[in-house]
């Protein structure tokens, strides 16, 4: 499949706008798109005409002549990764829409590839046929179907965390949401996601503050409240600790290209 691949156009990472209606994009002639979903859920048909909920870790991979991503329910936009490859025509390499079983470690590799990207390697084949060729691992790897695989109660508890990262969640609010007390919230993710629901929480924030300081356009202060940080304080010493190094030196470093 590499043998096809000709050049990396873009590594970028695009927010849909609540209540609000989009375009999709179109692949051109020799091109391959692929969308992986970081947060929020689109709504999307297959081969059926069936329309399907997807959220988190959903990857599409859209040959010349398909169409994005671009339906979702106005209070639940979704946001994605997006990666541009110009390649040789030939056959499909992976199904149009997947979703990998090791969800978290494939977002890692997108949140890693676009700060890559961005910090200079551009130009780098090498970066360019690793980035494409782990894509396609995961793609053509172990899938679960969507809605499967969590238990409800988890479902449940990661949508309200997802979607309340501004608020100064309590272990007892996401477990009375999920229907189940502390002890078994603790116990499903340990099981599902190999870390604690605080571990999960810290993560989604950082997470989602890298975007916005990728994005450029609120302040670090903005950008502490809006993820859900205490104060600034806290914020620095948590970003520091995750990340090894300040949200301004991370903003100053990385040159997002943000999609509209």
């Amino acid at each position: 499949m590499l043998s096809s691949l000709k050049k990396m156009h873009m590594i970028g990472f695009f927010r849909a706008p609540a209540n609000e209606k989009i375009k999709p994009g179109k692949a051109q002639p020799n091109m391959e798109y692929l969308e992986l979903v970081s947060g929020g859920h689109t709504l999307f048909s297959g081969p059926d005409g069936k329309n399907t909920l997807y959220g988190r870790g959903s990857l599409f991979w859209h040959r010349e002549g398909e169409h994005t991503i671009h339906r979702y329910h106005g209070d639940d936009p979704y946001s994605c990764y997006v990666f541009k490859f110009e390649v040789e025509k030939g056959k499909r390499p992976c199904p149009r829409v997947t979703i990998p079983q090791q969800t978290e470690r494939l977002l890692a590799f997108a949140e890693d590839a676009f700060r890559r990207y961005h910090a200079g390697e551009q130009n780098n084949p090498l970066f360019c046929a690793m980035v494409y060729s782990t894509l396609l691992w995961y793609a053509k790897g172990p899938q679960r179907n969507p809605g499967e695989h969590y238990p409800d109660s988890l479902k449940l508890a990661l949508d309200f965390m997802e979607n309340h990262l501004d608020s100064n969640l309590h272990l007892d609010e996401i477990s009375e949401v999920a229907g189940i007390s502390q002890p078994y919230l603790f116990s499903i993710f340990k099981r599902y996601l190999k870390v604690s629901p605080h571990q999960y929480l810290l993560s989604l924030r950082i997470s989602r503050a890298k975007q916005l300081l990728a994005a450029g356009e609120a302040t670090i202060k903005e950008i502490a409240s809006d993820c859900g940080f205490e104060s600034l304080e806290v914020f620095y010493r948590q970003f520091m600790k995750q990340e090894g190094s300040t949200p301004a030196a991370y903003r100053k470093r990385f040159s997002p290209l943000v999609m509209n």
